[in-house]
């Protein structure tokens, strides 16, 4: 092939690779509601979508999170993440709420630290105001342990109480989704009562250790989401409390100082695995598995160093 030929045809192939390259970013940037993000990351350069699958475990911790079912088009959720200098600065979800004269629509955006950034509503059938900037800016800045409740935290359209609850619920069900995906709660406030409180005998560590084992019980009972930032307080409760056993001699064996040691090193080591697994798994097959192992080493410690046991009265099933 003569040379000019062999570089008309080099041109051809780099003109088709250009307009393929073109046509597909044009097609992807086509299929994102660009004007839309914009609105609520105005700052951003691009954006990603990613669609994403809530199982059931998901849906159901969410609906008691918000207080109401999901909408069957909110089960496949699509998130779009903003970017700036290839970093992410937030997310944005497009979701509808059901208000009193039908439809609510409308898009939330929320920064890296899971707080809101802007809502905007898009349609609706209600007052003019539950879109205004004035009652939706209030929404900037809340995170997933506001409340988002008329009357308390958030001031209503006048006259509006039920559309503005209902714009209200898109945030606080943007969150709510989030956090069951991606997004990582926030430690609950502790109440550290082993730093404030000296229990006065061996026996008065025992009960308050079995306020703390009746917690954790009653979330393998139960199952809920809702009881696991619960029970996983409990357990690093407990591992807090071992360090009051060795404040007290033991009713029964009391020169079985070496066997005294033992059972509370592994007491304090099995209570610290366990509360770290709770807390990234829940209920699984290794955390209940765990727990079993918990409670039949602190029953051969009563027997062993208690003259009056103390019943836990565990059942996993």
């Amino acid at each position: 092939m003569k040379p000019k030929t062999i570089a008309s045809c080099r041109i051809v192939v780099l003109g088709v690779l250009i307009f393929v390259s073109f046509t597909v970013a044009w097609a992807e940037e086509m299929t994102l509601p660009r004007e839309k993000l914009i609105a609520l990351f105005p700052n951003a350069q691009n954006f990603k979508e990613r669609k994403a699958d809530l199982p059931p475990e998901k849906v159901t911790s969410i609906e008691e999170d918000i207080g109401t079912k999901l909408q069957p088009d909110t089960l496949k959720p699509t998130f779009y993440i903003a970017y700036k200098d290839n970093k992410p600065m937030g997310l944005a979800l497009f979701l509808s709420v059901k208000g009193p004269n039908g439809a609510i629509s409308g898009g939330v955006g929320l920064d890296m630290t899971g707080k809101v950034v802007k809502v905007e509503v898009h349609k609706h059938n209600e007052a003019v105001g539950i879109a205004d900037e004035t009652f939706l800016k209030q929404f900037s800045e809340k995170g997933v342990e506001d409340k988002f409740k008329i009357g308390e935290d958030i001031e209503p359209v006048a006259g509006e109480q039920a559309a503005s609850q209902a714009v209200a619920l898109m945030p606080k069900k943007t969150l709510a989704i989030s956090y069951a995906l991606f997004l990582k709660r926030p430690d609950p406030p502790e109440e550290d009562v082993a730093e404030t409180y000296e229990p006065e005998d061996l026996k008065e560590v025992m009960m308050m250790m079995k306020d703390e084992y009746d917690l954790i019980r009653a979330y393998f009972q139960s199952g809920k989401n809702s009881d696991k930032a619960t029970a996983i307080k409990a357990a690093k409760q407990l591992q807090k409390y071992t360090r009051f056993i060795a404040d007290f001699e033991p009713p029964k064996n009391p020169n079985d100082t070496e066997g005294y040691t033992y059972f509370q090193k592994k007491f304090d080591d099995a209570i610290r695995e366990f509360a770290q697994r709770l807390e990234t798994e829940g209920i699984s097959e290794t955390t209940q598995k765990q727990w079993r192992e918990i409670v039949e080493l602190v029953n051969t410690t009563h027997l062993r160093f208690s003259v009056e046991e103390i019943d836990l009265d565990e059942d996993l099933n």
